[in-house]
C-alpha cells in the first residue's frame, strides 16, 4: 500500500553536547525541553489511517548518584509515551537518550507534541546538556 507523507517538522534546541544546561527537576515536576508539531489535513484522503513517527535525542549528564530520568511525550494535554532511563552510578557520567515512538491515528488538524524530562530519584541530580533534537513525521495511507 502506498504511503503519503502528510507533514514533517523538527526542533533542534542544540545539535551539540554542552549546547544547553537544563537541570532535570525531581518528580512530579517535569521540564519541557522541546516541542514540535505536524498538520494532518482532513481534506487529504490519505489522512486516515495515519501514523506520526516521533524521534528524539537528548544528551544528559548525571551529576550526583544514579539519576532515573523519565522521558515523556504529551499530545494535546495527554501523555502518549514515557520511558525510564537509569544513568550509571558515576559522577559526571554523560549519555545520549534516543527514542522512537509512533502515535497511531492521531486526530486531524494540528498536533502539538511536547518532550518532557524529570528525575525519579530524589537523592540524585542530572541535567540536559545536549544535543536536544525532536522531530515528527505524519504518514498517511
Amino acid at each position: 500500500m502506498v504511503k503519503t507523507i502528510l507533514d514533517y517538522n523538527a526542533t533542534v534546541v542544540t545539535p551539540i553536547t554542552n549546547g544547553v544546561n537544563f537541570p532535570i527537576p525531581i518528580s512530579p515536576a517535569g521540564r519541557e525541553i522541546a516541542v514540535t508539531s505536524v498538520y494532518i489535513d482532513p481534506a487529504n484522503p490519505a489522512h486516515y489511517p495515519n501514523k506520526v513517527e516521533l524521534k528524539a535525542t537528548i544528551g544528559v549528564e548525571a551529576q550526583l548518584d544514579t539519576p532515573n530520568v523519565l522521558v515523556r511525550i504529551w499530545r494535546a494535554g495527554s501523555e502518549i509515551f514515557y520511558g525510564l532511563v537509569e544513568l550509571e552510578n558515576f559522577y559526571n557520567d554523560w549519555g545520549l537518550i534516543s527514542l522512537h515512538m509512533v502515535d497511531i491515528n492521531a486526530p486531524a488538524g494540528t498536533q502539538n507534541y511536547q518532550l518532557i524530562v524529570e528525575n525519579q530519584d530524589t537523592n540524585a541530580q542530572a541535567r540536559v546538556v545536549g544535543p536536544v533534537i525532536f522531530s515528527a513525521m505524519a504518514i498517511g495511507g
